[in-house]
C-alpha cells in the first residue's frame, strides 16, 4: 500500500523524534508499506534533521518556511479571521507538489497526524481515503492556554481553538476513520462529527530506549515527574507530594535523594514553590535517576502525559507508586505492575517500604516491565493503528466512495528545492 503521511516530522529540539507519534507509527508502517513523509518546517538549516530521518525513510517531501516573514502573514490572516496555524504551515509550493504526485502516484491513503496538515489533505482528491490521528487534539491544547492565560491573550487563543475546531471538523468529516490518543479526545471527536468511526490508541512507551540493565547506586533516590509544572494540576500534585509526603519519607529515610522532574522549563516562582525537594527541568533523559534504589511516584492523575510519568520507569524496571484513579486512567489491568495507592499517607507508606525493601523493589519493578513490554509498548499501539489503517485503505462492499484513479506510474522524480522550499 502507498500512504502519504502528513505530519509534524520535525518537533522541538527538546523533544527526540522518536518518542512522537508520528515516527513511531511510520516506522511500523514502513514495514510493509510504501510511506511518503511530507511536512512543513521553520528550521532554516534543518539539513541534520532531515537527514537523520531520511536512515528511516527515503522518500521525504517538504518545504522550509521563512519564519519572519510566515509570521507576520499568520498574524494578518488571523485579523482577518484565518487560524494562524494554519496560515503559517501554508506552502503554495509544498500544496502542488503534492496534488502533482497525488495524480501520478499511486497513493491508497492519506494519513494525517497533526493539524497543522488538515489542509494538504482537504486539496488532494476525495477519492482517496483518509485517516486522521488528532492524538489530543491541537485545538484543546489553545484551549487550555486560554483557560490560564492572562487578557487579552484568552482572545486570541479561544478564536485560534475555533478556528482550528472548524478545520478539525472538516477533515473528520472527510475522514473514513479518527484515531485519538485519550477517551476524552475520542469524546470531543465524536461530538464534533457525529457518526465518525473512531478509535482510541494511545501513545506508546519506547521500551528499547529504556531497555537494558539497572545501573547500581547507593543513594536511595524517589523521582516524581511532572510533565509541566506550568499546569495547575500537576503543580498541585507537586505541592501535596512536596508538603505532605516528602516529610513522612524523610522522617523514616533522612538520606533519601527527593527530584521533582519536570519535562518542560518550569517558571521560577512556581519551582519556590515546591520545598525541599530537588527541581529539575526540563528533563530530557529520565534515565538518569533510573538506578537500583530508585522508586518512581505518579501520584493521582490528575495532571498530563502519565504515559511518561507512570509507564516509562516502569519499562525501565524501576517500581512505580500511583493512586487508583492514575492506574485506571492508563488501563493497567495487572494489579502486581505498579504499587495502587490511596490518598498521601499510603503514597508514603508504600514508597517506604519499597526504599526499605530491595526483594520488593525489584518484584515490583520486574513486573512491571513485563507489563509494559505486553500492553503498551510502541510495537503495540501501532499494530493496532496499522490495522485501522489498512481497514480504512480496503474496499469494502457498502462503501459508496469512489476509487481513487490509479496511473500506474512510479512516484514522481524530485523537484528541485529553491531558497526556501525544500524537496525530497
Amino acid at each position: 500500500m502507498n500512504i502519504l503521511m502528513l505530519g509534524r516530522w520535525l518537533p522541538p529540539g527538546r523533544r527526540p523524534v522518536r518518542g512522537t507519534r508520528e515516527y513511531q507509527f511510520g516506522r511500523y508502517l514502513a514495514l510493509s508499506h510504501q510511506l511518503t513523509l511530507a511536512f512543513v518546517t521553520d528550521n532554516p538549516d534543518a539539513t541534520g534533521a532531515i537527514s537523520a530521518l531520511r536512515k528511516d525513510f527515503t522518500d521525504i517531501e517538504f518545504a522550509v518556511m521563512p519564519r519572519t516573514w510566515k509570521s507576520l502573514e499568520a498574524a494578518v490572516r488571523a485579523v482577518s479571521g484565518e487560524s494562524c496555524t494554519l496560515s503559517y504551515t501554508r506552502s503554495a509550493a509544498l500544496r502542488t507538489r503534492l496534488q502533482d504526485r497525488a495524480r501520478r502516484a499511486e497513493y491508497d491513503l492519506v494519513f494525517v497526524l497533526s493539524s497543522s496538515m488538515i489542509q494538504y489533505a482537504l486539496d488532494l482528491d476525495p477519492a482517496i481515503p483518509v485517516v486522521v490521528d488528532f492524538g489530543e487534539i491541537d485545538s484543546e491544547w489553545w484551549l487550555a492556554q486560554a483557560a490560564r492565560g492572562p487578557y487579552p491573550a484568552t482572545r486570541f487563543f479561544n478564536a485560534e481553538a475555533a478556528r482550528l475546531r472548524m478545520a478539525e471538523a472538516a477533515v473528520g468529516r472527510r475522514a473514513a476513520s479518527c484515531i485519538t490518543e485519550t477517551p476524552e479526545a475520542d469524546a470531543i471527536i465524536r461530538a464534533l462529527v457525529p457518526g465518525v468511526r473512531t478509535a482510541v490508541v494511545p501513545s506508546g512507551v519506547d521500551v528499547e530506549f529504556f531497555a537494558g540493565s539497572i545501573r547500581e547506586s547507593r543513594t536511595r533516590t524517589v523521582v516524581l515527574s511532572a510533565s509541566s509544572l506550568g499546569s495547575d494540576a500537576d503543580l498541585r500534585e507537586a505541592e501535596q507530594f512536596c508538603h505532605h509526603v516528602v516529610p513522612m519519607i524523610r522522617a523514616r529515610v533522612p538520606d533519601v535523594r527527593v527530584v521533582v522532574a519536570g519535562a518542560e522549563p518550569i517558571p521560577t516562582p512556581r519551582a519556590t514553590r515546591l520545598r525541599g525537594v530537588e527541581v529539575l527541568a526540563p528533563v530530557i533523559d529520565p534515565r538518569q535517576f533510573f538506578h537500583s534504589q530508585a522508586v518512581a511516584v505518579g501520584l493521582f492523575g490528575n495532571g498530563r502525559d502519565l504515559r511518561r510519568r507512570i509507564l516509562e520507569p516502569m519499562a525501565a524496571g524501576i517500581p512505580v507508586v500511583a493512586g487508583r484513579k492514575a492506574i485506571d486512567r492508563l488501563a493497567i489491568g495487572d494489579k502486581q505492575a505498579a504499587c495502587r495507592v490511596d490518598g498521601l499517607n499510603d503514597c508514603a507508606q508504600a514508597v517506604i517500604q519499597l526504599l526499605e525493601d530491595p526483594v520488593r523493589r525489584i518484584e515490583f519493578g520486574e513486573r512491571g516491565k513485563t507489563y509494559v513490554t505486553a500492553h503498551a509498548a510502541w510495537s503495540v499501539m501501532a499494530e493496532k493503528m496499522a490495522g485501522i489503517v489498512e481497514s480504512a485503505a480496503a474496499p469494502s462492499s457498502d462503501d459508496a466512495r469512489p476509487k481513487a484513479k490509479k496511473s500506474g506510474t512510479r512516484p514522481m522524480e524530485t523537484f528541485p528545492p529553491s531558497a526556501v522550499e525544500g524537496g525530497r
